[in-house]
């Protein structure tokens, strides 16, 4: 019932509002409009983005925005409606778990934290793989929990092999990198360390964090092997995984659809996703998505407020008891052994690290729940009253920033209602821990939701995309084509008609407005000072100039329509 509970209110919380807001510029934009694309053309097989192959991502999400597109037709809503369920779906699920392991109560208090990271909220009103692929591996992350520390039965292998299979079929190798080194947790964490030892270890993540990148954990991963190797116990455990029926069943889950790829894209895709987006990934910054040693740690700080300063206790209190309760050990090595292969990861995003979340989480209600002293240092107050506050002012820096006139109210409000609960609850966080980590959670899954809902729809009117957007459709209700030079503002082509023309070199753009008189050529302005007026002589006229704010730069930008002149 719990899990049920908590299900249908994150499906409402997250719910609500998801079709107010336009497609937003990133990878929202190409995720959706590649989802698009595959509907419109029938081709089940390669994505394509533009008219060109999108090879970032495998192909589940795609087939699901797709099949919300033929139910409900094709609209910002329809795009994010897969991401939402599969939210809801992991609240729910994780509630499920917390309620069999420590009663009534502790299922909803689970559910709801999830439900109050940024992160995870964010993610789940996004049309992008990543709430897809929580699910899949927080379905594969149980069940491994089951076969490892648990009762080994055949479906919970079978559980395994799948939820795996639809998480590679969902994001790649994600879900399987937090497995193998979830492995190496458990095998780290629950042994004795000699002195040299623990020196070697340290080297080699330093080694791999600065030079080499996660294929350093090659070699962990066979020290771990080769000791559980020579333990009858574990060769029990890995006996319980019934390899010879689950790697069929991974292997029916993603090998149909790779097939295909491969043949229809000649091997191609995979040289692309495999080599770009795995292994350079790993050794280079994609992107400019670089950070800093500990980005995690730092991040988490908003990203998991109300409830990191508990986790730091309860995970404290966790370590100590690591050998001794099996459970205690796999939440730990669940939460610390994907983080660190993490940081040998050169691309950092703030997500990276959320499909660990559950198992923080699982930390927090456990002690929160179980812990004869409930009570929490001081000394982390400072750290849940930074995290409040640091939330709280999301809303209101841009619009002080950029002076966004009838925002200021609404951020004000908002930003207020948190530092307050933060500040009361924080005040009574020592004492009462239960009570004030549930508030607070409460408190922030309400500002989560007017912050992504209506404060969002409101505040997407003052961005460049969705403006030039408008002025598109205009043109084309005028019955002039539309096309662009570059594509700053991917969330465009989501609203324009399919096979909207992208130029993407300054020839191919002259040759276009050449033949054509009847086309109107969208750019941004500073573009169209760059290149645009040298290259093609100056016989063009700009007809109509729009402003708004460019979020991904942090400024302000103009997008400019223009076309021959009528004497050219």
């Amino acid at each position: 019932a719990e899990a049920c509970v908590i299900g249908l209110l994150v499906l409402i919380c997250l719910g609500s509002g998801i079709g107010l807001s336009p497609i937003l510029n990133g990878d929202e934009a190409r995720f959706a409009q590649a989802s698009r694309e595959m509907y419109l053309n029938q081709d089940w097989v390669v994505p394509t983005f533009g008219g060109r192959p999108r090879y970032d991502k495998p192909i589940l999400i795609y087939w699901a925005a797709a099949a919300s597109f033929q139910i409900f037709g094709v609209t910002p809503w329809a795009a994010r409606l897969p991401s939402t369920i599969a939210a809801a779906l992991c609240a729910a699920l994780l509630a499920w778990s917390a309620r069999r392991r420590w009663g009534p109560g502790s299922g909803l208090a689970a559910g709801l934290l999830l439900a109050t990271s940024p992160i995870f909220f964010f993610e789940g009103r996004t049309c992008t793989a990543d709430a897809l692929n929580l699910l899949w591996t927080l379905v594969a992350m149980l069940a491994l929990e089951q076969l490892l520390i648990g009762r080994p039965t055949r479906m919970a292998a079978a559980t395994f092999w799948l939820a795996t299979g639809l998480a590679v079929l969902t994001k790649g190798p994600v879900a399987p990198l937090f497995i193998g080194s979830t492995l190496c947790g458990l095998w780290a964490f629950g042994r004795r360390w000699e002195v040299m030892e623990f020196a070697f270890a340290v080297i080699l993540i330093l080694t791999g964090a600065l030079v080499f990148g996660p294929i350093l954990l090659v070699v962990p991963a066979v020290a771990a092997i080769v000791s559980a190797l020579g333990r009858p116990e574990i060769r029990r455990r890995i006996a319980g995984f019934h390899w010879y029926s689950g790697i069929p069943v991974f292997g029916l889950v993603t090998l149909p659809w790779a097939i295909a790829a491969w043949r229809s894209s000649s091997g191609e895709f995979f040289t692309v996703a495999i080599g770009r987006h795995v292994l350079e990934r790993g050794q280079a910054a994609l992107e400019g998505h670089s950070g800093f040693p500990g980005f995690y740690l730092a991040t988490a700080v908003i990203l998991c407020f109300p409830w990191l300063a508990v986790t730091l206790k309860a995970g404290t209190d966790a370590w100590r008891q690591r050998r001794d309760v099996p459970a205690r050990l796999f939440l730990l090595a669940w939460a610390l052994g994907p983080l660190i292969a993490l940081e040998l990861v050169q691309t950092k995003l703030v997500h990276y690290w959320m499909p660990a979340y559950p198992a923080l989480i699982l930390l927090v209600v456990g002690w929160v729940w179980t812990a004869a002293d409930r009570s929490l240092p001081r000394g982390l107050i400072p750290l849940h009253l930074l995290g409040g506050c640091l939330l709280a002012a999301i809303p209101v820096i841009p619009v002080l920033v950029f002076d966004l006139p009838g925002l200021e109210l609404p951020a004000l409000v908002l930003s207020g209602l948190l530092v307050m609960i933060t500040i009361v609850t924080a005040s009574t966080l020592t004492a009462r821990s239960r009570f004030s980590i549930l508030a607070s959670a409460a408190g922030t899954l309400i500002f989560l939701t007017f912050l992504f809902g209506p404060f969002l729809s409101k505040f997407s009117d003052s961005l460049i995309g969705p403006r030039a957007t408008v002025a598109a459709l205009h043109h084309l209700k005028q019955g002039r084509a539309v096309a662009f030079y570059g594509l700053r503002d991917e969330e465009m082509l989501f609203s324009l008609p399919l096979g909207t023309t992208i130029h993407r070199t300054v020839e191919e753009l002259n040759a276009a407005l050449a033949e054509r008189q009847n086309t109107i050529v969208c750019a941004r302005e500073k573009d169209l000072h760059r290149g645009f007026q040298k290259a093609i002589g100056g016989p063009f006229e700009v007809i109509e100039r729009v402003e708004g704010l460019d979020l991904g730069r942090g400024r302000r930008a103009a997008t400019v329509f223009f076309q021959l002149r009528e004497d050219q």
